[in-house]
């Protein structure tokens, strides 16, 4: 059985300071949101036949007004009449079946553009179907759609980006995700540090092989100054992660850098990557005035101890 917590994407972890994204894998509706990102233009994915529309939430009825009769799976006809904790509940309970009925897959297909759900409940729908035994090999298509929807929240279209992440092993056209993936990757935003992330986790699957402009990208969008905080967090962890040592000057930029998250990201990464001479930083965060940087200083001289 997987875990129920979102991929919290982040994979990147830490106590030690690297940062962790994740797509939810709660029974709880209180969602902690990230700040506000800042929107970056993409190229628009075009719009899949058979979607179900947004507005409608029904295949093919944009614009026509006129809704059929809805027909519901056996066990969820009351999907409509009871609360949403309860629908979140039954989600929930499904998310742990990865056998579910062909007529319940294609409803949680449909349900996922029903943004009067609460996130979490979109989210679990998502999860039952990613984690199907057989999953839909278009699925990915669905959160494509909703990825380049800007109306949808910043939040549900980062879930998005993960989802499409998830989805590349199963995928009739792992070629789209890689491509919408390498996209977003490139953006100022918070999608761009979420895109970032996912790039180096299926890089470190193999599923992906970033070109050497990868490393490029990143390095300008560390020097960036619109680039926005979390995404730059997400980059000097996944500098660590992807050993990239030609970066190393440019994070030891950031080890004193005004911002807290900032000099803790730069230092856990240091201790992952740095030589000796980085030692003088990574001591300097013992007596750091925030907890978190000191802890990360202390994790961090003991990872250098063990690569000697």
């Amino acid at each position: 059985m997987k875990s129920n917590r979102l991929l919290p994407l982040a994979i990147l972890v830490a106590a030690a300071g690297i940062v962790a994204f994740t797509i939810i894998r709660t029974r709880a509706p209180g969602l902690a949101r990230r700040a506000s990102v800042v929107s970056v233009q993409v190229n628009q994915t075009p719009v899949v036949d058979g979607v179900p529309d947004a507005a409608t939430n029904q295949p093919g009825q944009a614009g026509t007004g006129v809704i059929p009769v809805e027909k519901l799976p056996a066990g969820w006809t009351d999907f409509r009449t009871i609360t949403e904790q309860e629908r979140l509940n039954r989600v929930t309970a499904a998310m742990e079946n990865h056998t579910l009925p062909a007529d319940v897959l294609a409803f949680f297909e449909k349900e996922l553009f029903n943004r009067q759900h609460w996130d979490v409940t979109r989210n679990n729908m998502a999860n039952a179907l990613v984690w199907q035994e057989s999953p839909n090999p278009r699925l990915h298509e669905f959160f494509a759609k909703m990825l380049a929807d800007e109306s949808e929240s910043p939040v549900w279209r980062d879930y998005c980006l993960q989802f499409l992440s998830e989805c590349l092993k199963s995928s009739s056209d792992p070629d789209a995700i890689k491509s919408l993936l390498t996209r977003y990757a490139q953006g100022k935003d918070g999608l761009a540090g979420t895109a970032i992330v996912n790039v180096g986790l299926q890089e470190a699957a193999g599923r992906m092989k970033p070109d050497e402009t990868f490393s490029q990208q990143l390095e300008a969008q560390l020097a960036d100054p619109e680039v926005v905080i979390p995404t730059k967090l997400s980059i000097l962890a996944m500098i660590g992660k992807r050993n990239d040592v030609r970066l190393l000057p440019l994070v030891r930029t950031y080890a004193t850098n005004t911002t807290d998250s900032l000099r803790r990201c730069a230092i856990a990464t240091l201790g992952q990557i740095g030589d000796p001479s980085d030692l003088p930083l990574i001591r300097a965060g013992l007596t750091d005035p925030n907890r978190s940087v000191q802890m990360a200083a202390d994790a961090a001289l003991k990872a250098m101890e063990r690569r000697k």
